[in-house]
């Protein structure tokens, strides 16, 4: 059994499936945000940073149910 992020083992799917399209099997997608900030006084940058979510697609497993073709 593979390995699960938390060091538990988690169980693979039964029957015949499809890796998730979406995340790629990763679970999760990332979701750059826009965020500003003050350096100085005088100046003012943005910078993107990166958020996680877990994937709509898949619910968070990483598979799909069955043999789905990507739409």
């Amino acid at each position: 059994m593979p390995d699960d992020e938390d060091g538990g083992t988690r169980a693979l799917p039964a029957g015949p499936n499809a890796l998730c399209f979406t995340c790629g099997g990763l679970r999760k997608l990332s979701e750059p945000r826009l965020y500003a900030v003050q350096a100085t006084e005088d100046l003012q940058t943005g910078m993107t940073l990166s958020e996680w979510r877990s994937c709509p697609q898949c619910s968070g497993k990483g598979y799909l149910n069955g043999l789905n073709p990507p739409m």
